[in-house]
């Protein structure tokens, strides 16, 4: 089309934008790590630093003896090597390979254990080394084993290494001399307590610090978990995500990724069984490529292999082969987020999965609480103008077509004024008709969500135009039906108005054609005049009630105009139907 084309979207709108990223720099980096412990993101990390530095300290202690710096081949020096090489192997695995770290947790943790009671049998000759290196081991294995299982297991194992430690120093050192009871005394009171200290504060690593999620409207097509995604992908520093969700009406399943939305591209309708797959995913780790996965499920942590998973065929059908799993089921319906490309993946991570589905599990709730209060405010507010414009416009314009029908019989027997005291007339009588019409409809605003078809509003409001301005207004080219609420359709209505009207006050049409069709994004809407237009080098003026209307839907307008012609290209979308 040769012309001009104005679209003030495009000009105007904001794109989509993912939350903002820290400053670089050693300073916020280390914060941001710091963070991410305190959600368990990197505990299997965690647990293997632990341990090369419980090993460090058993070397340290072990090459600066009392008799002298170096390794003297006793008993204490082949077990700090000893357990030094263990601890560096198990460091190796836990950076190289999360899913061989977890079948191997509790096994290396039990060597922790067995460390410790390796640390027992030499007597305390020197009292303070022993207790040092005995302390440092308990607070590892406490410490992983927080980490690891669940409380009543590790406060399980920590009366075990109280009883140990205790038992030893009344039965085996208390007799040999070299443990006064009042030592005894002291310790006896002492490492049940740092016992405690450690596993209280080791329990506060794996709780959320995440910062708040506020829901939020993505774009048309996609539930409001889609602005989860980028808040998400920033908490596990992850490169990229995928959303899966079940639509409302239970239509089918449906997925997208961050650029797609970011591109307000159409959501992609998944396989027909996907939906039952979505349902029975868990929060996981899962690496198709090799077949590994690690569920939480009930509170437990479980190795398995991932083609025996309820949703492999739906991880395959998404494209994903290594990632972190996070069912964000909510208000808003079944959904589920699936973060890739997370550096240091582990199986610390299912920690941070629950507390990032707890932070947007709230952040929808809130979101779907707050359009709820708005709805009804709204309905109120309609019920308030419907009554209104019934007491008032509808009233003054029955009132106003008798004092014509009192007129014309004044009027004598002139056929050109009583010609046109018949026109106004009627033109109020259709106004009148209209009036009542978006009354009902106001009034009708709790009924069905999707009752009403747009196409028979828009011919009733099409006559009710051409009666009032004196020119044609056709429906042309238009889908048979287009359901929609009925708020909607009076929104709708009003642009198609004053469109209509701007045609014939400013370009002087005389005839105004309306298209109405209902596609994936969205309702396109096309009013079509033969006016003047605005010419090649006049700049169009944007309706400013029309652009305020679509703004708050989240529509757009374009204006295609060249001499004779005017197009207002207009698209509600599609989200605005729930």
């Amino acid at each position: 089309m040769n012309g001009v084309v104005h679209d003030f979207d495009k000009a105007q709108e904001e794109p989509f934008k993912p939350e903002a990223e820290l400053p670089s720099g050693a300073g916020s980096q280390l914060l941001r790590f710091l963070s991410e412990l305190t959600c368990g993101a990197h505990s299997n990390h965690i647990v293997a630093v632990s341990r090369g530095l419980c090993a460090f300290v058993l070397v340290l202690f072990a090459f600066t003896k009392a008799t002298g710096f170096g390794l003297q081949g006793g008993y204490v020096d082949l077990f700090a090597l000893t357990y030094a090489v263990f601890a560096f192997f198990a460091l190796i695995i836990a950076f190289n390979d999360w899913y061989l770290d977890f079948i191997m947790s509790e096994a290396f943790i039990g060597l922790d254990v067995l460390a410790f009671l390796a640390l027992t049998v030499p007597p305390m000759d020197d009292g303070l080394t022993w207790v040092l290196l005995s302390l440092c081991l308990i607070a590892h294995i406490l410490f992983s084993s927080v980490l690891r299982w669940r409380l009543g297991l590790v406060l399980a194992i920590a009366a075990f290494l109280n009883a140990v430690w205790i038992g030893d120093i009344l039965i085996v050192e208390v007799p040999r001399g070299t443990v006064a009871w009042a030592s005894l005394a002291r310790w006896g009171l002492f490492v049940p307590l740092g016992s405690l200290v450690i596993v209280w504060v080791s329990s506060q690593m794996i709780k959320s610090n995440l910062p708040r999620f506020a829901g939020e409207t993505p774009g048309p097509g996609y539930p409001i978990t889609a602005s989860a995604m980028s808040y998400a992908m920033g908490a596990a520093d992850a490169a990229d995500a995928v959303l899966c969700w079940i639509d409302r009406e239970n239509l089918g399943c449906f997925s997208c990724t961050p650029s797609a939305l970011e591109q307000r591209l159409a959501p992609r309708k998944l396989s027909f069984g996907a939906a039952d797959r979505l349902r029975q995913l868990e929060p996981m780790l899962f690496d198709l490529a090799r077949n590994r996965a690690i569920v939480s499920a009930r509170g437990q942590l479980s190795a398995c292999k991932a083609s025996a998973l309820p949703g492999f065929q739906l991880l395959k059908e998404l494209g994903v082969e290594r990632g972190l799993c996070i069912p964000a089921n909510g208000e808003d319906g079944a959904t589920c987020l699936i973060l890739t490309g997370i550096p240091m993946l582990g199986w610390g991570h299912l920690y941070l999965a629950h507390a990032i589905a707890s932070e947007v599990a709230q952040g929808v709730a809130w979101q779907v609480s707050a359009v709820n209060a708005l709805d009804r405010a709204l309905s109120r507010l309609r019920k308030s103008v419907a009554c209104d414009l019934h007491d008032s416009v509808a009233q003054s314009l029955v009132g106003a077509k008798f004092l014509l029908v009192a007129l014309r019989s004044k009027a004598g027997a002139d056929p050109e004024i009583v010609g046109e005291i018949d026109a106004i007339k009627d033109a109020l009588a259709a106004e009148h008709i209209h009036v009542r019409r978006l009354i009902e409809q106001l009034r009708e605003t709790n009924s069905d969500a999707r009752v009403r078809n747009l196409i028979d509003d828009l011919e009733g409001t099409a006559d009710a135009l051409a009666l009032r301005w004196q020119i044609t207004v056709d429906i042309i080219e238009s889908d048979y039906r287009v359901p929609v609420p009925v708020w909607l359709s009076l929104e709708i209505q009003q642009i198609v108005r004053e469109a209509v009207a701007n045609s014939v006050r400013h370009g002087e049409a005389s005839l105004v054609t309306i298209k109405c069709r209902m596609r994936a994004v969205g309702i396109e809407i096309e009013v079509t005049d033969n006016g003047h237009g605005f010419g090649e080098s006049n700049e169009p003026i944007f309706p400013r009630s029309i652009r305020e209307r679509l703004s708050e839907r989240g529509g757009t307008i374009e204006i295609v105009s060249h001499p004779g012609s005017t197009s207002l290209r207009m698209r509600v979308p599609v989200d605005d139907l729930d």
